[in-house]
């Protein structure tokens, strides 16, 4: 089908600071939400992702297991398509990001970074060939 894809979300505990590491220090663009917000969808080029929090709209066993997942390490990482990604790689050094893997051209032809989020999410920024 035409027009359907995949939007992963990820639940923070504290969606403002979330907001404002994908906003201030990636680069994402806000579509929805805000810091007060109980979510937001934010966008890098044609990458979407749902960013949560708990919240009063969801039902209390939800809520818990949000929770219950907060803090925990995930084996999990959204790659994600970059044009600039020395650009990129520069602002997130100098930024608040902490860089679990640096850029680097790896042997299956690309080049690529992955960086961490507040609540310990990893986003592996990639482009094909030289960086």
């Amino acid at each position: 089908m035409s027009g359907w894809g995949v939007i992963p979300s990820l639940r923070f505990s504290d969606l403002g600071a979330a907001l404002s590491f994908y906003r201030d220090v990636v680069g994402f663009e806000v579509e929805r939400g805000g810091p007060e917000a109980t979510n937001a969808a934010v966008r890098f080029g044609d990458a979407r992702v749902m960013l949560e929090t708990a919240a009063s709209h969801y039902g209390d066993a939800y809520n818990a297991e949000i929770r219950d997942r907060l803090g925990s390490r995930s084996p999990h990482a959204l790659y994600i398509e970059a044009e600039r990604l020395d650009e990129l790689y520069g602002r997130l050094q100098a930024g608040d990001g902490r860089i679990v893997d640096p850029l680097g051209e790896r042997p299956w032809g690309q080049s690529e970074f992955t960086v961490e989020d507040p609540e310990g999410n990893w986003l592996t920024f990639w482009r094909a060939g030289a960086s």
